[in-house]
């Protein structure tokens, strides 16, 4: 099996310094809108035997703009929705830092203590499980087959977090519409080869 995972483009959040998770289902920005048609433009995003996306509107659109006239064969599922950051989705990352710095790693991403003090937060053991159940049902169903999914930052990081059995805190930033590819080894188990990490396409 080949997974391909692309974040999607930049939304109306992006660059705001603003944590933005599940529960800030938010738009592409203008910008967003831009880089997505340029990401379309070079790259063969229909050469896939299945596409999945997550259905936040920043993902599918993004989604529908890299398939074009193919995007009724995306198949959305909630599984792929970004890590859901509870009360704080929406505030300064900031402000955060600023009152909870230990919970920040070298990168400057959350570290796995954050859900003790973000209420109604997803931990990490959380994200990495559902996104693990999402991926067994791909080796079962499609153990061969070329596969693009279009998702998020915390998301793609838990998928390769899931594959290697590490955690999503050991994986960089991701940028927008970026190519993340790993080969899973169908006649070893699924061992995991990494292709591509944070590719940028231009």
């Amino acid at each position: 099996m080949d997974l391909t995972i692309v974040r999607h483009s930049i939304s109306s959040d992006n660059g705001r310094g603003l944590i933005s998770g599940a529960g800030s289902d938010v738009d592409l920005s203008e910008a967003g809108i831009e880089l997505a048609q340029e990401a379309q433009r070079a790259f063969d995003w229909n050469q896939f035997d299945q596409v999945f996306s997550s259905p936040m509107r920043r993902a599918k659109q993004t989604a529908e703009l890299l398939l074009g006239d193919q995007a009724s064969a995306i198949n959305f599922d909630e599984r792929l929705t970004e890590m859901n950051f509870g009360d704080w989705d929406g505030t300064a990352e900031d402000a955060i830092f600023e009152q909870y710095p230990e919970i920040f790693n070298q990168m400057g991403m959350f570290n796995e203590k954050y859900s003790d003090y973000a209420l109604n937060s997803e931990s990490y053991d959380e994200l990495v499980n559902r996104i693990t159940g999402f991926l067994d049902e791909l080796k079962q169903k499609y153990p061969t087959a070329s596969i693009l999914l279009i998702c998020h930052g915390m998301t793609t990081r838990a998928l390769f977090a899931a594959l290697l059995h590490v955690s999503p805190a050991q994986f960089g930033k991701i940028g927008n519409v970026t190519l993340n590819q790993i080969h899973l080894d169908e006649t070893n188990h699924f061992e995991p080869r990494i292709d591509l990490y944070n590719q940028k396409l231009n």
